[in-house]
């Protein structure tokens, strides 16, 4: 949609001002994308998010959106133009600090329920999930069935912790066929409190404050 690439084209937009401010490494993204065939009809979901916290943090001052018509390709493109400022996180990451986490599945059905196991390495650890759907984001652990704890290095825990309840997906509009969804989880190496608005941005400043070597 019109929407979709406009979005995936300020997300390239900011990558280049990472690549142009010298933040290269570790500019990473998540593609996914969903196919329905019912018999009749063949439909096509696509989700793409952008980490752009990891090494560096853009903020777009201003933005400029353009459309272009390929006569060649008979296409019309989104162009995305933007001026930003680019703060660089100068800190060293630790290599063998790293969380691993398993049992997210790339698909859910409605009403499905997430659950995931995860270790950490290096040291023990405190842990941040963070959700972001359609209906908005907020921070799904700790929550106050599941109080926030250490995790011990190179034990496996299962999510939600205590296994007092569950969490089942689902569509912020019952109508819609698809919504995307992010989850990020954010293991550290001390306490970090989380406080901000549950919003991406203030989600990704926080990490970002965040050194690089105390956090996976």
């Amino acid at each position: 949609t019109p929407k979709q690439a406009e979005e995936k084209a300020l997300n390239e937009a900011k990558k280049e001002a990472l690549r142009m401010a010298g933040v290269m490494e570790n500019v990473w993204s998540v593609f996914g994308q969903v196919t329905a065939d019912n018999g009749t009809e063949f439909t096509e979901a696509y989700s793409s998010v952008s980490m752009l916290a990891i090494s560096g943090m853009v903020n777009v001052t201003e933005k400029k959106v353009e459309d272009f018509w390929d006569e060649g390709l008979k296409r019309n493109f989104k162009v995305v133009t933007i001026d930003a400022l680019v703060t660089k996180d100068e800190t060293q990451e630790d290599k063998s600090y790293a969380l691993e986490v398993k049992g997210i599945e790339p698909i859910y059905r409605q009403m499905e329920v997430l659950e995931c196991s995860f270790k950490v390495y290096g040291t023990d650890s405190y842990l941040k999930i963070f959700w972001f759907g359609d209906g908005g984001a907020d921070m799904i652990y700790p929550n106050d069935y599941d109080p926030n704890q250490l995790f011990k290095v190179g034990e496996t825990y299962k999510f939600p912790v205590s296994g007092a309840y569950d969490l089942s997906m689902e569509k912020s509009d019952p109508k819609a066929d698809v919504e995307r969804v992010n989850i990020i989880m954010v293991a550290t190496k001390k306490e970090y409190l989380y406080n901000g608005d549950n919003d991406y941005q203030s989600i990704l400043t926080w990490i970002y404050n965040i050194p690089a070597d105390q956090r996976a």
